[in-house]
């Protein structure tokens, strides 16, 4: 669980949760954002987070595009999905890494005040395991999540970067969506 600092109002939660059962994937985020209608509530499935690394930076990119009015979708919570999926086509994208009906490893990420941030995290307690080991880039993922999005074990090497070069290359990705 990780908390990131957005503004002077505002900040986000990310947190990783194991075996989530999801009977209706509409129904289970209308609940959560009709619980906590003050925050911005989106579910995405963990096996496209390539690390938190890779989540702060969607995040954080979404939230300018959105603040600056250049934003892919007109809803925050849907440009966090279209650019952890990397598509600009909204349905495709919720095709992808959105909610499905069976138990799921998920990533949650909120949006508001630290107060009702807390809350949240809270309330999720009653979900499921809380375990942002779901986020983290393991070699099964890394490989997923290339082939997935057409990645080359020589871009990865080529890129630089101290740490997770593939959450580097998805985020990049992600901001160039309309280029």
């Amino acid at each position: 669980m990780k908390f990131i600092r957005l503004n002077d109002r505002t900040s986000s939660l990310i947190l990783g949760m194991k075996g989530v059962h999801v009977d209706d994937p509409k129904e289970f985020i209308g609940k959560l954002r009709e619980e906590f209608p003050s925050l911005t509530v989106q579910a995405l499935d963990a096996d496209f987070v390539a690390g938190f690394e890779h989540l702060k930076s969607i995040l954080q990119q979404s939230w300018i595009a959105f603040n600056r009015g250049i934003s892919y979708s007109k809803k925050l919570d849907l440009e966090l999905i279209v650019r952890v999926a990397c598509d600009s086509q909204i349905n495709r994208a919720l095709k992808t890494v959105g909610l499905r009906s069976e138990t799921m490893d998920l990533a949650l990420v909120a949006i508001g005040d630290q107060k009702n941030l807390k809350s949240f995290a809270e309330a999720m307690m009653g979900l499921g395991e809380i375990s942002d080991s779901v986020l983290k880039l393991t070699p099964k993922k890394e490989t997923f999540l290339m082939r997935h999005h057409g990645i080359s074990p020589n871009l990865v090497k080529a890129t630089v970067a101290d740490k997770n070069r593939l959450a580097m290359i998805l985020s990049e990705k992600a901001n160039l969506l309309r280029v």
